[in-house]
Formats: structure tokens, sequence, C-alpha cells
């Protein structure tokens, strides 16, 4: 099912901004998140909710919400593709200038949304909402959720420099400019989409946004859930680096294909 194209009401234009985000199981959250997500000041939005499988009625809320909100759209898939598969569905089906990427459990407060907004709109290429920049706290976690996630940073800047500049690389909520999205090889899977988007903006201008990452009001975390995070991230990573490394391989030829167009003058 895919949802009908969003557009400025009364205009035909597509609207300025797209949040995606990727549900499984969320429907005890999605009354406040909609509510809050509804009531910022933006532009021209568009919600994109990709849903993966859910049984607990998170489908049908959100095609009610949509059938009385324009602004909200549904995408479904039926099998369980991994958080990195589903929101790559939604950026792909996205028509705004500017998207932001968040998850749907109320641990990423949408008031921090505008911030990131205003960091595209001046010209930033992505803008990462940070646990660690000025504003932000990781909040209270659990020691296993702690080690996970310090292990995962500390990776990830190890084996993939484009993910030093920022201090939070395996954040899951960030924005980006329309330009700077490279379609990612649909075999990988994962839960870290912000480790390939910051390999796209390698180069360009990158900020950070202070946020405070709350706990859960419902629902079992995606993350602790599988037991497989650990070797999953680590796939992560190798596939990221891969794509690093296509992505120079094409700059590479496309400068050896611009030099050897100019022809010499006689």
């Amino acid at each position: 099912m895919r949802g009908d194209p969003a557009e400025i009401p009364g205009s035909g234009a597509p609207p300025r901004l797209s949040v995606v985000l990727a549900t499984l199981n969320e429907r005890a959250n999605l009354p406040d998140l909609f509510d809050r997500l509804g009531s910022l000041a933006l532009p021209s939005v568009e919600f994109l909710i990709v849903d993966d499988g859910s049984t607990d009625g998170t489908r049908e809320y959100v095609a009610e919400r949509a059938a009385r909100d324009a602004r909200f759209r549904l995408l479904v898939h039926d099998g369980q593709q991994t958080t990195l598969r589903a929101q790559c569905q939604g950026i792909d089906e996205a028509r705004g200038e500017y998207l932001v990427v968040m998850d749907a459990d109320l641990q990423h407060p949408p008031e921090t949304i505008p911030g990131i907004l205003r960091g595209l709109e001046g010209g930033t290429s992505l803008v990462v909402a940070s646990r660690y920049s000025p504003g932000g706290s990781p909040g209270p976690r659990a020691p296993v959720r702690f080690v996970l996630s310090r292990g995962a940073e500390w990776l990830a800047k190890l084996l993939l420099p484009s993910t030093r500049p920022v201090s939070d690389p395996v954040s899951g909520f960030f924005g980006f400019r329309r330009a700077v999205w490279r379609p990612l090889n649909p075999r990988f899977r994962g839960y870290k989409l912000l480790l390939f988007v910051l390999v796209m903006a390698d180069g360009q201008r990158v900020s950070e946004v202070g946020f405070r990452f709350e706990p859960r009001a419902s629902g079992a975390s995606k993350l602790t859930q599988s037991g497989a995070f650990v070797r999953i991230f680590l796939v992560e990573l190798f596939h990221a680096r891969q794509f690093a490394a296509s992505l120079r391989r094409a700059s590479s030829r496309a400068g050896l294909s611009a030099t050897s167009s100019i022809q010499p003058r006689s």
C-alpha cells in the first residue's frame, strides 16, 4: 500500500519537509507522537510512516489519522525488513526538499525538528540530533544499553572516518537535504542509517543540535530486543566502508572523465 503523494493544500506543490518514521508495534505511542508532530510550527510538511508488519493496530491507527489529516501517509511492508530498509523505503517515497528521519517511540522529541530544519535552511547539508551536543542528554540508560551505544560509537569512529566530525554517529535522529541522498544497496539491513548518510555528506557542511533522549513511554526497544544487534552493526560498518569506497571510485571516475573531455587548444 502506498500513500497518495502529499501536496500543499490548494497549490499542487510538493511539501518542503518530509519526516520519515519507521514503525513496528508502536500503537500505544502514536496518539501522543502524532499530536505533537501535528502541532509543530513547520512549513509545508508530510509525515511518512513506514510500517513493518505491525500486529497491534499500528497500521489501522495511522490509516485513520491519514484519512483525517492529509499530512500523514502510510507505507507498509508485510515483513520485518529492519529499520534501515524501512527508512530507505520512506525516503524513496518522500517528496520534500528536506528530510528528517526519527524514531516513532517518543524517545526522539518532535520539538527538535524545527531546530534541525533551521540548520538545513541555513545551508547545512546534514544536521544530526545529538545526545552529546550542548543541550543534549543520553538520559537514563540500562548498563547493557550504555555499553552497546558507546561501543558502537567508538567502533564507528575507528572504522569509518566520515563519522568522526560528529559527537553522536549512531543517532537515529537527523535531517538532510534531498541532494545529499544516494540510493543504497537493497540488500543492506540494520538499524543505523546515519552511518551511510554521513558517508554521503562527507566533505559537505555537517552540524549538530542537542536533544534529550527520552525514556521509552511504551513497548520494548527494538535495539536491545535483538541479540543479533552487535553482529548486524558490524556488518553495517563493513557495508558503510564499502559504500564509501564505491563513492570515492565514482567520484574519481567522474573527475577523470571531466579531465579527458577537456580538449587541448591547437
